[in-house]
Order: C-alpha cells, then sequence, then structure tokens
C-alpha cells in the first residue's frame, strides 16, 4: 500500500489549474483522471499529464510504499485502521520537517482517508500541529490547514493518484492492461530508469519515492535505491 502526495507553492495553484484545464481541453480525458482510468482511449491526455508534471520543475511528488506483511501490527492496537492513519500522518511529518522554514505555512488537501474514523482528517490536522510545535524553528502553525476536499474536483489529487498508482502497480504487478503498461513505462523513462521498481535518497525532490522498511527487522532491504533525472523547467 502507499500513500501519495503532490506538492507546489500556493501561489502556483492559479498556474496549476491553467494547465490541466489546458491538458483536458487538448486530449480526450475521463471524468475524473485516476489509474484506473488510464486506456488506450485516454491514454495521451495521461501520457501529457505525466510529461507535465515532469516538465515543470515547481511540481513535486512524494510518496512512501510500506509492505502491509511488513507491519508490526502489535505497534499499531492489531489494527489496520489505525497503522495505515498513523503512516499517513508520520508521512506527511516527515516531508514538512524537511522542507519547513519558519516563515513557510501549509495547507494540505487530502482524499477522504480510507478510516472508519469519522474525523481522520482532523485528527491528523491536530497529531501534525503538535509535531510541528516540537521542532526547533517551527509552530503550530506551520500547519495552515488540513481539509478532506473531493478528489473530482481537485486535479492536484488526480494527477497525484495517476503517479502513485503506477507505482504501486509497479511492486504489485498486477497491471496487464497494455496503456497502464506503457504509461508505468513512460514514467520511468522520464526518471532515467528501467522500471518503477526502485526507490530514491531522501533528498530527491522532485519525484520521491520512500520504501519504508524496518531495518530491526533482520530483513534485506526490499529495494534498491536509484537517482533520477527528472527535473523541469520554469
Amino acid at each position: 500500500m502507499g500513500f501519495g502526495s503532490l506538492w507546489i507553492t500556493y501561489e502556483r495553484r492559479g498556474d496549476f489549474a491553467r494547465l490541466w484545464g489546458d491538458l483536458r481541453q487538448s486530449h480526450f480525458a475521463p471524468s475524473e483522471a485516476k489509474w484506473n482510468k488510464v486506456k488506450p482511449k485516454t491514454f495521451d491526455f495521461f501520457k501529457a499529464a505525466v510529461d507535465a508534471f515532469f516538465d515543470h520543475r515547481w511540481i513535486m511528488f512524494h510518496c512512501i510504499i510500506l509492505g502491509k506483511n511488513e507491519v508490526d501490527l502489535s505497534l499499531h492496537d492489531r489494527d489496520w485502521d489505525l497503522a495505515r492513519r498513523k503512516h499517513f500522518t508520520l508521512f506527511l511529518a516527515n516531508k514538512l520537517v524537511r522542507f519547513a522554514k519558519p516563515q513557510k505555512f501549509y495547507r494540505i488537501r487530502v482524499d477522504p482517508l480510507p478510516s472508519r474514523y469519522k474525523k481522520a482528517d482532523e485528527a491528523a490536522e491536530v497529531i501534525l500541529r503538535n509535531l510541528m510545535q516540537q521542532k526547533r524553528n517551527l509552530r503550530r502553525e506551520t500547519i495552515h490547514s488540513l481539509r478532506t476536499v473531493d478528489s473530482r474536483d481537485t486535479p492536484g489529487i488526480q494527477l497525484c493518484d495517476i503517479l502513485l498508482g503506477a507505482i504501486v502497480s509497479a511492486r504489485r504487478n498486477n497491471a496487464t492492461a497494455a496503456a497502464k503498461l506503457a504509461l508505468r513505462d513512460h514514467i520511468a523513462g522520464r526518471l532515467g530508469w528501467p522500471s518503477l521498481e526502485f526507490d530514491t535518497l531522501p533528498r530527491e525532490w522532485k519525484f520521491n519515492i520512500w520504501r519504508f522498511w524496518d531495518p530491526t527487522s533482520g530483513t534485506p532491504r526490499p529495494e534498491s535505491t536509484k537517482r533520477s533525472i527528472a527535473g523541469g523547467a520554469g
């Protein structure tokens, strides 16, 4: 399983909306762009969306990937729901601490969290604020807000779903459709990789895959790490 995140500066939100709108106007696109909507008739749109991501320096994608058999449920009250929420929140906290500076504030918009807990987003916001406060030079206000939104109206979540879907699919090896396999190969090609079955160094800022692994587990590290050639202009 995995969680993905798309990062842009607040000042660029209008640029991103226009970029996404142009992609939809110039290509045949599904009503909501998601990994499971990659089909032969929509492939050109998805390919163009991937290229737009890599061609614009100010859009970043970071994700965390976990093998479910590697999660120690005894640390989470034997509860998968709790385990997912904790990994999601700590993933965001890890990324925020790496990027945050005293003058930065973050507005976080999320797809409905996969949880039976109705206020999972509110709990995540409180925990993130508390974690920020514990870090030197950061404040609770580093988290401006965390809100659940409808992905159908949120292009950033849609692009995130496309990239995360390709990465998870490569590890599950469950994609057989030619269009999905071709899109996976295209993403890997933009990274300069032979496939998507690698993780990245923590400092990779444009396209970052964090493969969760417990070094005390006694098992070998599950993936090899690669540098990416992903960049982007303007």
